[in-house]
């Protein structure tokens, strides 16, 4: 197979992956309210600083460990409560904000003043890296998808040129990354100017709401599969 080939079997596998509708996806638009139309980019970064350490660690040959039962659990388990634990966490965010606002007119119309959701500078930028890595990391899907059909990419690419294939690979993987979030991140908040304030902690809430229930569905198919093992 020529590079050309090459890139483009990636870019086809690599999709089966990146652009489907998951944690990172949800948590990317709910996030973009807040960080702005680059948080896609910065969540992209976050996202592969787990990533290619792990797509690495699998080449090397550690595939043993992580493959191991009680830790595919144990991962599994972290991942989902954690998802549950960030979804409660905006959800308990929105009720106090609408507690603490004691003027009716500000709830129904939004505060011009809610500096919750401009650019954060530096404080912003930190999270939206957090968010990418921490909704990665705690994705048992995600490490699953790399030890199935991820896999064949790596022992192609390994059978190419060794290590030095797989970081090929990587680059012809992870610009997807960039590409689809930052994309998701640039249209939820260019979108943000016609909503105001109030519609924009609604939207928020129902994003949370997805997430919970993401986790919940995880954590219920985590102690399914350990169980039925």
């Amino acid at each position: 197979m020529s590079l050309l080939d090459l890139f483009l079997y990636v870019v086809l596998v690599s999709s089966s992956g990146a652009l489907s509708p998951g944690p990172l996806t949800v948590a990317t638009v709910r996030y973009s309210l807040d960080y702005g139309r680059k948080a896609g980019l910065l969540i992209s970064f976050g996202h592969m600083t787990f990533e290619l350490p792990l797509v690495i660690a699998i080449s090397m040959g550690i595939v043993s460990f992580i493959n191991n039962l009680l830790v595919k659990f144990l991962i599994g388990f972290a991942g989902s409560t954690a998802l549950i634990f960030f979804g409660l966490i905006e959800v308990r965010s929105f009720f106090k904000y609408r507690r603490q606002t004691s003027n009716s007119a500000d709830i129904l119309l939004g505060s011009v003043n809610d500096r919750r959701y401009s650019l954060t500078g530096r404080k912003g930028f930190i999270q939206a890296i957090l968010v990418g890595f921490i909704f990665t990391s705690l994705n048992p899907y995600f490490i699953i998808w790399w030890m199935s059909i991820g896999l064949t990419l790596i022992v192609s690419f390994l059978a190419y040129a060794s290590l030095i294939g797989i970081l090929i690979m990587y680059i012809f993987h992870v610009w997807i990354d960039y590409a689809w979030l930052g994309f998701i991140s640039y249209v939820t908040y260019s979108g943000k100017r016609f909503l105001k304030p109030i519609h924009i902690r609604i939207v928020s809430l129902a994003l949370s709401i997805i997430i919970i229930l993401l986790g919940v569905y995880l954590l219920s198919s985590v102690i399914s599969e350990f169980a039925a093992s």
